[in-house]
């Protein structure tokens, strides 16, 4: 099988930042013109002159089309890499546009451990938010991805053993009486809340969206562990225990969906 170079994956990722910058104009005129990703009017939009909007829509079906093209290529290419063959195509809620930003933006060959992964895609502790005044020390585009797509694919399909994960956290959470720094929203920065933005919560009281976003970050660390070994043994590399397991002696027993 041949191998694809590393001049093949820079152009992949082109192609791959391309497809989402398209994606990204193509969803912003959808918006401007009130219809959805089929072209059809959305119930609430303002009655409108499609003979003055010809122009935005032409433009916008070219979007589209290239929009769609590039993803078309995508697939393509990442067909002949080792680890789509091998382990995402059979990874239900990982497409190949998908596999193409995973190949494209990690480096597993500097990735000794899990926790390399884990730490570049944003999920580690400290190193998840960005610092006002400093250089955000993960990948911004990766984390989007991977939490904000990968991860609601991975729910929508009801992939087995990630959605698995991810529903045993949300449910321990919403039970736990565990306190958690947790960042106040605008609307409930009044009283003696007023002029913080950080307030101590348990688990259980935290907002939805915390706890729904905390349980895909478990998820996602859990898929990257598999990614790991998967990706370090198809490349011959040396296969490191997690962190917790190889220093700390820490056994977790994974629970299947």
């Amino acid at each position: 099988m041949k191998t694809i170079t590393q001049e093949g994956l820079t152009s992949i990722g082109i192609n791959v930042r391309s497809y989402y910058d398209y994606q990204h104009e193509r969803i912003a005129m959808d918006g401007r013109l009130g219809q959805t990703k089929t072209g059809t009017l959305k119930k609430k939009a303002a009655d409108r002159d499609p003979a003055l909007l010809v122009y935005l829509q032409d433009r916008r079906d070219e979007i589209f089309a290239m929009e769609k093209g590039l993803e078309k290529e995508i697939a393509e290419m990442i067909s002949k890499h080792p680890l789509w063959i091998h382990f995402l195509s059979n990874v239900k809620g990982c497409g190949p546009v998908m596999a193409a930003v995973i190949v494209t933006e990690f480096d597993i060959h500097k990735a000794s451990m899990v926790s390399n992964l884990v730490s570049f895609m944003g999920a580690a502790p400290g190193k998840d938010r960005r610092v006002k005044g400093e250089k955000c020390r993960f990948n911004q585009f990766l984390k989007s991805k991977l939490c904000g797509v990968l991860g609601s694919g991975f729910l929508q399909a009801k992939s087995v053993p990630y959605s698995g994960y991810y529903y045993n956290r949300k449910m321990r959470t919403e039970n736990s009486d565990m306190l958690v720094n947790e960042r106040i929203r605008m609307e409930d920065r009044k009283g003696e809340y007023k002029g913080k933005k950080i307030w101590v919560v348990k688990w259980r009281d935290a907002y939805p969206l915390h706890r729904h976003q905390d349980a895909i970050r478990i998820m996602m660390k859990e898929f990257l562990k598999d990614l790991y070994v998967a990706w370090r043994e198809l490349e011959g590399l040396e296969v490191r225990k997690p962190f917790s397991e190889e220093y700390l002696g820490r056994y977790h027993h994974k629970e299947a969906a």
